[in-house]
């Protein structure tokens, strides 16, 4: 792995500049990628044009909860207090935008109209986190407002055997990712409460996620329902990365459940999306477009895997980790993507994936954002 110190120094220049350039009153704003046609072709002529007021300014929960554990595992690494502030002053500026039926609004002018698990999962893990160091009520109270959301009026669809938690509010095909990320949650939940209601479903997620996991170890995008046909590769690396990281966080905070067994396999799946230049491919057809936080998400997953003996050596992490930080900028910041359509590029500076990249920057020292980390001498 690149210098101890020379990782952490790089996250503390990414946070650095996340505070300087998008951060307001606890909130994480900014530009995003989209969905879309924006996705797909009109971000391009934004980054070109990057100089011009676009009004696209957004706040995701899952930014604000990946913020919040980010200052949590600064503060505690470090000492500093002014992490500790931001982190609990994130965590009640998250808390203000939760309605009052326990969910958060999808931020996407596109899909206002629906209610994302995602979102709410963010919010919630943002509360239980700083519940952990400050056992507010309000904390724990807007999590288990969450979970009541999603399991009564989010829902899931069965499936032989388990069954999967919708995507949205509205059914459409069963998406692992969501399934992976809820069981996570509610463990955290359980963890935080030690009410065993919170494991109620939490049996049959993991049954959904052994059944669908294919054979190379590669958990697919979307399985097939009545609402959606499946879909199986779609971004694999970076899809796969965040839920190993998911399965392995649940595994350690309740062993000898289905999530052990996922492991080995999906870590295999991993190690084959390293590219020669140390980058994470693009998915599982494609090496481009090159897009950093994809390589941070990859490397923490190919690092815990390596800690977890499911791969022989850190390696693969460790080339990871130095793209990375050839890719740095002087400001602190990443690119978004680049190699795009062969030729393009997205210089933009969008807090999401930049915060994912910050919190992946400090997992090897700091771990899931709930542990407690040794001082680090930055």
């Amino acid at each position: 792995m690149p210098g101890r110190n020379t990782l952490f120094h790089a996250a503390e220049r990414l946070h650095a500049h996340i505070l300087r350039r998008h951060y307001n009153r606890g909130l994480v704003w900014g530009p995003d990628a989209g969905v879309r046609l924006n996705l797909r072709l009109w971000r391009f002529a934004k980054s070109a044009l990057d100089f011009l007021p676009w009004h696209d300014d957004y706040v995701f929960l899952q930014t604000q909860g990946y913020w919040v554990l980010s200052n949590w595992m600064l503060h505690e690494a470090t000492g500093d207090p002014r992490y500790r502030e931001l982190a609990l002053e994130s965590t009640a500026a998250s808390l203000q935008l939760q309605q009052p039926e326990g969910f958060w609004r999808y931020p996407l002018p596109e899909r206002k109209h629906l209610i994302a698990t995602v979102e709410g999962d963010w919010g919630a893990i943002a509360a239980l986190a700083s519940y952990a160091r400050e056992p507010r009520a309000e904390f724990l109270q807007a999590a288990v407002g969450w979970y009541e959301f999603l399991v009564t009026r989010i829902g899931f669809q069965n499936h032989a055997p388990g069954k999967a938690i919708n995507y949205f509010d509205r059914p459409r095909g069963k998406v692992p990712n969501n399934s992976v990320e809820a069981a996570w949650l509610f463990l955290r939940l359980w963890k935080a409460t030690g009410e065993e209601r919170f494991l109620e479903h939490l049996h049959d997620l993991l049954d959904f996620i052994a059944a669908v996991q294919l054979p190379s170890g590669e958990l697919p995008y979307i399985v097939e329902s009545l609402h959606e046909r499946g879909r199986t590769h779609y971004l694999c690396y970076q899809y796969n990365a965040f839920q190993f990281l998911k399965l392995a966080w649940a595994a350690r905070l309740k062993p000898g459940t289905r999530a052990d067994s996922l492991l080995s396999p999906l870590a295999r799946f991993l190690a084959g999306g390293v590219v020669a230049t140390g980058a994470s491919a693009a998915d599982c057809s494609h090496q481009n477009p090159e897009v950093d936080y994809y390589t941070a998400a990859l490397a923490a997953a190919l690092f815990e895997a390596a800690r977890r003996g499911v791969l022989p050596s850190p390696e693969l992490s460790d080339r990871c980790y130095a793209r990375l930080l050839d890719r740095q900028r002087p400001d602190g910041s990443f690119a978004y993507s680049t190699g795009d359509y062969g030729f393009l590029r997205d210089s933009r500076s969008y807090p999401r994936p930049l915060v994912m990249t910050l919190f992946h920057l400090l997992y090897p020292f700091c771990g899931d954002g709930f542990e407690r980390p040794a001082k680090v001498d930055s």
